[in-house]
């Protein structure tokens, strides 16, 4: 399931307004919000006062359960010091695991890949990637005509 909420944004002219945004993405129960991000419009707001169109910086988890993926997704600004981002992700887990039946916390954990990448770029870079790898392979030495 994707889940997102409004949160007070502020503009870079000084307004603060509310803007929906995306908190965590399931592109395999919502395909499409993949082709969002790839096109760099994931987590894009309006100022309603100046107009400027700009993307919000918060850290999400896109989990992709066709590749097995977890990914959580942090601004760019916390690749300076990535041991902080990597301490409040484990502290988060350990909160949202708790709760969990065991088969389900062991289920996940031995199921999916676990990854941190630092700003939009890096994650659409990663499914550019994965798109590369996911086209069949042209034969070698095919016959040509």
């Amino acid at each position: 399931m994707s889940t997102g909420g409004k949160m007070e944004i502020i503009c870079g002219c000084g307004n603060a307004f509310e803007a929906w945004v995306w908190q965590s993405v399931n592109v395999t129960a919502s395909p499409e919000l993949r082709e969002t991000i790839l096109k760099g419009e994931m987590n894009v707001v309006k100022c309603p006062s100046c107009g400027s169109r700009f993307h919000v910086e918060i850290p999400f988890l896109y989990n992709d359960v066709k590749h097995g993926e977890w990914i959580w997704v942090y601004p760019a600004g916390y690749g300076e010091s990535p041991e902080a981002a990597r301490a409040e992700l484990e502290e988060m887990w350990e909160r949202i695991s708790a709760d969990m039946p065991p088969a389900i916390r062991q289920a996940i954990e031995t199921n999916y890949k676990t990854m941190l990448l630092f700003g939009m770029d890096a994650l659409v870079a990663h499914l550019k990637s994965q798109d590369q790898s996911d086209q069949p392979r042209a034969a070698k030495n095919s016959p040509s005509t």
